[in-house]
């Protein structure tokens, strides 16, 4: 996908989270997510963020290659296991959570893009979901739309039915039939 529908993605994905109660809907949440939308092609400087820094892009290119480590859903598998290690368990419901599901939002993007190294270094090649759309094509941007759709509709499940998945009403204490969290009302309102 193109930098901005990283960042689209991104911060859909993070209000839909949000949504869920995994992190706080905040401006800086949004931020952070759309940061994190385009933190995995830093491995390119022909990206939104890489052209801003070369320094970094130019080498990171050079040593793995676009789509490749970067892409790999153990980076923010790492990240997690380290923000747990700084902050516990409740740092990941804050911003860095939000950089978090904004990185994951790209990887799961560019698989249905083309593909890339998802489960690096557990398998080394590219990892490809169903429908393919060419990056930058008619196909991306209805690929978008049907996501923004599915993210939309699963917001609309946890806000205003209150009707969450049994695995997040465990992990939240909130069930069906109570009314919602104080930092779930604002979303709505």
């Amino acid at each position: 996908m193109i930098g901005r529908s990283h960042i689209v993605l991104g911060v859909a994905s993070a209000a839909t989270a949000s949504a869920a109660g995994w992190v706080p809907f905040s401006l800086a949440t949004l931020m952070s997510a759309a940061l994190g939308s385009l933190a995995p092609d830093l491995d390119t400087e022909r990206s939104m963020l890489g052209c801003r820094v070369p320094w970094l892009s130019r080498p990171l290119s050079r040593l793995v290659g676009h789509r490749t480590v970067t892409h790999s859903l153990a980076v923010p598998g790492v990240l997690a296991l380290a923000l747990i290690g700084w902050l516990g368990a409740a740092g990941l419901y804050s911003p860095f959570g939000g950089f978090l599901v904004g990185y994951v939002s790209h990887i799961v993007a560019d698989l249905m893009t083309g593909g890339c190294w998802a489960l690096y270094p557990l398998a080394r090649g590219r990892l490809a979901l169903w429908p393919h759309a060419k990056t930058g094509s008619f196909r991306e941007y209805l690929l978008l739309l049907f996501c923004l759709g599915g993210l939309g509709y699963m917001s609309y499940l946890c806000l205003v039915q209150n009707n969450r998945p049994a695995f997040l009403q465990s992990a939240t204490g909130s069930h069906r039939g109570r009314s919602l969290p104080k930092h779930h009302m604002a979303f709505i309102a």
